[in-house]
């Protein structure tokens, strides 16, 4: 009863104290492009999970709706010009989820102190144990033992290079123009005025470089011989840039139909602000640093072998870091587990938690400011620690995720318009062909990482670590190598 009480108690101070805010700055959205506002325009998002949905900014792409058949036009975005509204495909914001739901639910390093104490009855005291310094990204069964405290902080970092086996350093989308009267259209076969002029699409090759670099400290404090509690509180530096090289594919009559306003254009590699070219480099870099969501803990030995243990425990996530800025998840969450782990000079344990999660804005589009659910996460890890000298242990985890009903993306193909011939009575199109694109589906997808690790007590109870995850497959948001180093130290 009395350790339940002291659980509720700290659990309780922490989520009082808190306070996670409302998210009221979403993004712009670059997929419907409205006419230019000269006043009461909002302003883009600074916010780190804008840069993808503003990578063209408010005018960065342009319709020209005075000219019977209007033709798409790139400019450097701020000009205050007019033109019709337009509506493209959306493929860059489905797949701004798919990241940020990643982000939210990256597995953190365990805050369970390194050196645990063990009671010897023979002696009646507590003593450091000798099977080792346990995992890196795993827990082990036994606790720190009563009223010790670790403390601890950690450094990693992350730079994502691909999602769901997609190249993030080189990706395709293709943007076409949606029918504003589609009856109309469809009954004109030669496609004259307007319904000429919807052919023409977009093209482009796009980049996304998002770097995360992540300080955790953590405490752990053991209430009882068999029970403990820890806090975790991350400090990230999150940094994501964004670049989009477009060009438009004129296929209303293009050659001859340029011709006819080629003073409007300027070359594209010296265009400013409000002059029109057909092909534009368009980024856009934010960049944000603060403390991330807090992660409590509780963890109690439940049953003892003659040399292995059995171990349940609770975390819940605290929404507390800005969900738009990735530095946190945006949703509570809460993780119960099981460890069983055995002791010796080789020392193998296994983990398996499931964490629900609630609703957040990075569970659905970020430029609507409306919530939705993350998905459900079961993670998961089997591994091994080995003593190799005396003050020196080597770990070995596989370390893994699954996550269920969540978006999912992959390169796929889509038709696009064929030229409309020039010259031609009557000017019939060409026939569509197909374009690769990035594409989103909702589905299940594991994530499974190896991590190796070494553990080294060089004096006292003081214990530093290295470590790196290296990727087993291509699900999710991904780094090939994920390195970190820790330390921390056990006060008796």
């Amino acid at each position: 009863m009395r350790k339940s009480c002291t659980a509720i108690v700290f659990f309780s101070a922490i989520l009082s104290a808190s306070g996670a805010k409302a998210q009221t700055n979403p993004c712009l959205s670059n997929i419907v492009y409205t006419p230019f506002q000269t006043s009461g325009a909002k302003a883009a998002s600074t916010s780190v999970a804008c840069a993808v949905p503003q990578v063209y900014s408010r005018n960065g792409i342009y319709s020209d709706a005075t000219t019977e058949a209007p033709v798409l036009h790139l400019q450097l975005p701020g000009a205050p010009l007019t033109g019709a509204t337009i509506a493209f495909n959306d493929y860059l914001t489905p797949l701004n989820k798919d990241i940020a739901t990643s982000i939210a639910l990256l597995p953190v390093v365990s805050p369970a102190a390194g050196i645990s104490f063990i009671f010897d009855p023979a002696l009646g005291v507590f003593s450091a144990s000798t099977d080792g310094f346990g995992p890196i990204f795993s827990e082990r069964a036994s606790t720190i033992g009563r009223h010790r405290l670790s403390i601890g902080a950690s450094y990693q970092y992350q730079s994502f290079s691909s999602l769901d086996g997609v190249n993030l350093r080189s990706f395709p989308t293709v943007y076409l123009q949606q029918l504003p009267n589609p009856t109309v259209c469809s009954s004109d076969p030669n496609e004259t005025g307007q319904c000429a002029g919807l052919r023409d699409y977009l093209v482009a090759t796009n980049r996304i470089d998002l770097k995360i670099h992540q300080i955790n400290t953590f405490v752990s404090f053991g209430v009882t011989r068999n029970f403990d509690i820890s806090i975790s509180v991350p400090l990230m530096d999150v940094r994501m840039a964004a670049t989009a090289d477009t060009r438009v594919v004129l296929n209303d009559d293009g050659f001859n139909f340029l011709s006819l306003i080629s003073n409007q254009f300027f070359p594209c590699a010296t265009v400013t602000v409000g002059q029109l070219c057909l092909h534009q480099i368009f980024s856009n870099a934010q960049h944000a640093f603060g403390v991330g969501d807090i992660t409590l803990r509780a963890k109690a030995h439940i049953k003892s072998w003659e040399h292995a243990g059995l171990a349940v425990g609770l975390d819940v996530r605290i929404p507390n870091g800005d969900a738009l800025n990735f530095l946190g998840s945006g949703a509570v969450g809460i993780r119960p587990f099981v460890v069983w782990s055995h002791g010796g000079r080789i020392s193998p344990h296994i983990n398996l938690g499931y964490q629900w999660n609630g609703k957040s804005i990075l569970g659905q589009d970020v430029t609507t400011g409306t919530k939705g659910s993350l998905p459900g996460d079961l993670l998961y890890s089997v591994g091994a620690e080995a003593s190799i000298v005396r003050r020196l242990t080597a770990t070995f985890d596989l370390v893994g995720q699954r996550l269920f009903n969540t978006t999912v993306d992959s390169l796929t193909q889509v038709q696009v318009p064929g030229d409309r011939c020039s010259g031609c009575s009557p000017a019939v199109p060409a026939p569509s062909y197909p374009v690769t694109t990035i594409a989103s589906s909702t589905s299940s997808y594991g994530i499974n990482n190896a991590a190796l690790g070494v553990r080294f007590n060089p004096f006292g109870r003081l214990l530093v670590s290295a470590n790196v995850q290296l990727k087993l497959d291509n699900g999710g948001l991904r780094s090939k190598a994920i390195p970190l180093v820790s330390a921390t130290y056990t006060f008796q």
